[in-house]
C-alpha cells in the first residue's frame, strides 16, 4: 500500500508547500502511524472517544511551520488524517475554535488559543429543526437582562463533538434580532444534551443542545460585534469546508489503496487469475476523481473574498460526492469481508455519506453556488458584444 504523502505528492506542482510544510506532513503521517496501533475499535463509542481526544492532545505540537500557510498546511493535515480514519478530523487544528481565535475579545481569545493548543474541542450550535444552511431563520434568542446579561433560550439539532466539547460557538438572534454569535461554556447551567446515534461520523458524540435560560456576558463572550453572526459564520465556512473536503478525499485515497493492495494479494496468491477490466476501470476513474477534486478543495484555500466562498461551497459539495462516488464503486471489488460492519471501507461508505448532510447539505450547496454563478455574470448585451 502506498500512503497519503504519495497522494499529497502528485499533487505537489500545484501546492506549492514549503520544504518544511512537506517534512511537517511526514511528521505527522509518522506519529498517526505510531499512536494508530492503540485503536480501541469501533465496537465501543466512549472508549474510541476518549481515544481520539487522547491523540488530539498527543498531536497538539503539530502545526504548521513558521511561514508555511496555516490553511494550506491544515488542509494537508486533513488529508492525511482521513487517509486513515474519518474519525480524525479533529487530530490537529483548531477547528470551530478558529472562531473565536479570530474573533473574540483579547482575553478570550488568548485563554481559548491556550486550551486549544491542548488539545480541547469548540463544537459549534448552528443548525436547527429547518435546517443548518437558512442560518437568518434561526430561533434561538437572547433576551437581555436588567444588569445587561443575555439568556439564551431555544435548541440547536445535529451538534457534533456534543460530550467532548468544552465549549460551543452558538448563533442566536440577539436582543436587536440580529444575528450573533456568542461562545457558551459547555458546563453553563441551563444547557442540556442529548446524545443520538448516528449512522456515520459515530468518532465523536452527536445529538442535540437546548438552552434553558443560559447567562452570557456579551461584553465578554460576544464574536466579533452586533450583529455580525451571519458574517462569521460565513467567512469561518469559507475556511473550514475545504479542510472538510480534504479530509474526506483523504478516506476515499485510503479505500482505494486498501483495494489496490488486495487486489494485488489476491493476484499474486493465485487467488485471482488476472484483474478483470471493470476493477481497472473502477481503480483509474476513482483515482482521477479524487484527485481532480482534492485540487478544487486546495484550490478554494488559495482564492481571495467571494471566489473562495464559492470554491469551498461547491468544492465541498463536489468532492464529498466525488469521495462517496469512488468509495462506493470501489467497494464491491473487495468482495463481501468489506462489507461486514466494522469493515474499515464498510464504516467509511457510511462516515462520508454522513458528510452530504454535515457542514452543509450538498444540493444547497449547488444551489447557493449555482445563484452567485447568476448573479456576478456580466451583462448580456456586453458578452454579445465582445463575441462579435
Amino acid at each position: 500500500m502506498n500512503g497519503p504523502l504519495d497522494w499529497l505528492g502528485d499533487l505537489r506542482p500545484s501546492l506549492r508547500a514549503s520544504k518544511e510544510a512537506w517534512a511537517a506532513w511526514r511528521r505527522l503521517d509518522a506519529d498517526l502511524e505510531t499512536l494508530a496501533a492503540a485503536d480501541p475499535g469501533r465496537g465501543d463509542q466512549r472508549a474510541r472517544s476518549s481515544w481520539l481526544a487522547l491523540i488530539r492532545r498527543d498531536l497538539a505540537a503539530h502545526v504548521p511551520p513558521e511561514g508555511t500557510g496555516a490553511a494550506l498546511w491544515q488542509a494537508g493535515a486533513q488529508f492525511i488524517s482521513g487517509y486513515r480514519d474519518l474519525d480524525l478530523r479533529e487530530a490537529t487544528g483548531a477547528g470551530h475554535g478558529q472562531m473565536i481565535l479570530d474573533h473574540a475579545v483579547p482575553a478570550l481569545a488568548d485563554m481559548w488559543r491556550a486550551r486549544l493548543a491542548g488539545g480541547d474541542l469548540v463544537g459549534i450550535a448552528a443548525t436547527e429543526a429547518h435546517g443548518g444552511s437558512r442560518i437568518q431563520e434561526i430561533t434561538t434568542r437572547a433576551a437581555e437582562t436588567t444588569d445587561g446579561a443575555w439568556k439564551i433560550t431555544g435548541e440547536k439539532c445535529w451538534v457534533s463533538r456534543l460530550e467532548e466539547s468544552s465549549a460551543f460557538v452558538v448563533f442566536v438572534r440577539d436582543p436587536a434580532g440580529q444575528i450573533a454569535a456568542v461562545v457558551v461554556d459547555a458546563d453553563a447551567p441551563g444547557l442540556h444534551r442529548q446524545v443520538i446515534d448516528p449512522a456515520g461520523l459515530g468518532g465523536w458524540t452527536w445529538g442535540l443542545v437546548a438552552f434553558d435560560n443560559v447567562t452570557v456576558d456579551p461584553e465578554q463572550h460576544l464574536l466579533g460585534g452586533p450583529g455580525q453572526g451571519l458574517a462569521i459564520f460565513q467567512s469561518h465556512f469559507a475556511r473550514f469546508r475545504p479542510l472538510v473536503t480534504a479530509c474526506a478525499l483523504g478516506c476515499a485515497a485510503g479505500v482505494l489503496d486498501q483495494v489496490r493492495s488486495m487486489l494485488v494479494a489476491k493476484r499474486a496468491t493465485g487467488i485471482l487469475p488476472r484483474i478483470r477490466d471493470n476493477a481497472l476501470i473502477e481503480l483509474g476513474a476513482a483515482w482521477a476523481d479524487i484527485t481532480a477534486s482534492a485540487l478544487l478543495a486546495f484550490h478554494g484555500l488559495a482564492e481571495a473574498g467571494a471566489a473562495s466562498d464559492l470554491a469551498a461551497r461547491l468544492g465541498k459539495a463536489h468532492g464529498v460526492d466525488a469521495a462517496c462516488r469512488a468509495v462506493n464503486r470501489l467497494a464491491p471489488l473487495v468482495g463481501a469481508a468489506g462489507f461486514q460492519r466494522h469493515h474499515p471501507i464498510a464504516k467509511a461508505r457510511f462516515d462520508l455519506a454522513a458528510l452530504q448532510y454535515a457542514d452543509g447539505i450538498h444540493d444547497s450547496l449547488y444551489r447557493s453556488g449555482g445563484s452567485e454563478l447568476l448573479r456576478t455574470v456580466g451583462s448580456p448585451a456586453a458578452a454579445w458584444g465582445r463575441a462579435a
